[in-house]
């Protein structure tokens, strides 16, 4: 068998590309369906085996990644973490460790990790996985093992499309980002306070609750250029100046670093200001937003599916919903 293209009523077209590319086993498809890749095994019994397609088109799907940003499979015999895993390690791409993250995740086996444990109904904003660390990963893969009763979708959106918006809306706001740079400070708690925590601890980030050692290990692992302890407990990593907007392979730029937090209210969880001390305009945070609400897609899951994401192309995030809702997720650098 053989990869066919499918539709979801969501994606989108920017320019000739779709966004995601949505690929599907055959037999899932109407007759006549145009078949795109080289070669798709087969299961005794007609189950199509994922992970030896992905070996047997490895450079075929990088080249799909590398021009759609994400890949949406659906339809294919993936069930449990082990099948997860067999497909990760097709794609033959080394594993990132999560040690230094920020979300709250547990390892379920070698490669794979729970997405973040924050309660279903919160939400989770757009941003670039482990954007504000020294080193992040090149891809994530998340897999739907069981999808949510209602809501918690995984909202896409690719990067390119924010800057050249935001470029086209706020050009002189751009420049300055540029030529002034950006500082952002990020909050880290001691201890979980609240249910709705979904970032981890800075004891748990930096394995170890001596402020000497934490300051010492963030400056070496983080990237940050400063760390204070707060009377509150809390941690605060300072970064910059930075420019959130990066440039990539093929020269595809990325707002790379989010302005509007993690939980999509920056006052609770990280602060930004331009490089000489004056803050953002609020105009900047509305611009931004609109843009992203206008420009993402929704993947509503279903069992089985497995995303593929270039994370030095497109944002995700997580809407809220209801349980259960049991994705795994793997990195790749």
């Amino acid at each position: 068998m053989e990869f066919v293209e499918g539709k979801l009523k969501e994606e989108k077209w920017f320019g000739e590309t779709v966004f995601p590319r949505t690929l599907l086993p055959f037999h899932r498809c109407e007759d006549g369906a145009t078949t795109l890749s080289p070669s798709f095994p087969e299961r005794e019994g007609g189950e199509t085996r994922l992970a030896e397609a992905v070996r047997a088109n490895r450079v075929w799907l990088d080249e799909q990644l590398s021009r759609h940003g994400a890949i949406l499979f659906r339809g294919f015999d993936v069930r449990r973490a082990e099948d997860f895993q067999n497909v990760v390690e097709a794609f033959g791409w080394e594993e990132m460790d999560y040690g230094i993250g920020d979300a709250t995740r547990s390892k379920v086996i070698d490669r794979v990790y729970s997405a973040n444990e924050a309660p279903p109904e919160v939400l989770i904003d757009f941003h670039h996985e482990m954007s504000n660390r020294k080193e992040f990963p090149s891809k994530v893969i998340f897999f739907c093992m069981e999808p949510p009763r209602e809501g918690g979708e995984t909202s896409i959106l690719p990067s390119h499309i924010i800057v050249e918006k935001m470029e086209e809306a706020m050009p002189e706001f751009v420049d300055k980002l540029g030529n002034v740079g950006a500082i952002m400070r990020l909050w880290n708690p001691k201890d979980y306070t609240t249910k709705k925590m979904f970032r981890r601890t800075w004891p748990q980030i930096l394995q170890t609750e001596d402020k000497a050692e934490a300051e010492k290990r963030a400056l070496m692992k983080l990237g940050c250029n400063s760390v204070k302890f707060l009377e509150d407990g809390r941690a605060e990593f300072e970064y910059g100046p930075l420019n959130p907007i990066r440039t990539f392979h093929g020269g595809r730029r990325a707002w790379f670093l989010t302005i509007v937090g993690y939980s999509g209210k920056p006052e609770d969880d990280m602060g930004l200001s331009f490089a000489d001390g004056t803050p953002f305009p609020n105009e900047a945070f509305k611009t931004y937003k609109k843009i992203r609400d206008e420009n993402n897609v929704n993947i509503r899951w279903e069992k089985g599916d497995i995303l593929l994401l270039d994370n030095l192309a497109v944002q995700h995030a997580r809407r809220p919903g209801k349980p259960p809702r049991i994705i795994l997720a793997s990195l790749c650098k």
